[in-house]
């Protein structure tokens, strides 16, 4: 092929045949994207990260309604970008998003306490704690597994009240 001329060999034209296409609607089809200014091209290409990643959270969410954000985006890169990043970036990657999705249970936990009226002496009362200050610690380290659903229960709860 020379720049500026599409000039096909017989094994393109095999490659017409096994996506079902014509040459010619091929060549218009590159006419046109090649005519679009580049920030509807920037557009396109957005909107098919942004589709993928939508397809991805909305199954994520099937599986795990409670699912953060950094967890569904730790999901998409899994399943799409994985390979792409050499084992050192990657394992980065896992961590920003792990750090992220632990702020983000921080942050609902906390939502889920003002909302409630909660301080921290009143949990450590209603579990037996010996005070708040030791809840406080537990929770701001790693929100423990009964935190996280103490802040599934109280969102479902929340939501089914607004039905």
């Amino acid at each position: 092929m020379k720049f500026g001329q599409l000039n096909f060999s017989l094994n393109e034209m095999d490659y017409f045949e096994t996506i079902n296409s014509s040459k010619e609607f091929e060549i218009a089809h590159a006419n046109w994207y090649f005519h679009l200014p580049p920030e509807r091209k920037a557009k396109m290409m957005s909107d098919m990260f942004q589709f993928g990643l939508d397809m991805v959270r909305y199954n994520a969410r099937k599986d795990n309604p409670f699912i953060t954000e950094a967890d569904q985006m730790m999901k998409y890169v899994q399943h799409n970008l994985k390979d792409e990043f050499p084992p050192d970036s990657y394992q980065l990657i896992e961590n920003v998003l792990s750090a992220r999705s632990e702020a983000e249970w921080q942050d609902r936990f906390k939502a889920m306490k003002k909302a409630l009226g909660w301080s921290y002496d009143d949990m450590a009362r209603f579990i037996g704690a010996a005070s708040g200050d030791s809840i406080k610690t537990s929770v701001n380290r790693q929100l423990p597994a009964f935190a996280k659903l103490a802040v599934c229960v109280f969102e479902q709860m929340k939501k089914d009240a607004e039905k």
